[in-house]
């Protein structure tokens, strides 16, 4: 895409990513989200079962768009919770 005077927008950082939900660990008994925000329901689920609580669980929350640090930091409490749960030793070993 060009602008009026013939130089190409810009297309880096300042454009906000989409995404149709996040996701969230809760648990009853506490008013907000205990973990979060996630890009898959897959890590948060790993989120849930590191919280080791039969009443935890995922909930999903839809949103027009995000921006770069909150898919940061989607894609870091994933890489986090799916350590911490072992799924990424689940995942090499059958890869």
């Amino acid at each position: 895409m060009k602008t009026q005077n013939g130089a190409f927008a810009s297309t880096g950082s300042a454009c906000p990513k989409k995404a149709t939900e996040l996701f969230f660990v809760t648990h009853p008994m506490v008013l907000k989200a205990l973990l979060g925000p996630f890009l898959t329901e897959a890590d948060a689920e790993c989120g849930r079962v590191v919280m080791r609580s039969a009443d935890a669980h995922v909930t999903a929350c839809l949103v027009d768009s995000i921006d770069d640090i909150t898919r940061w930091h989607g894609v870091n409490n994933g890489r986090v919770c799916r350590a911490f749960a072992g799924a990424d030793r689940r995942e090499a070993s059958h890869g």
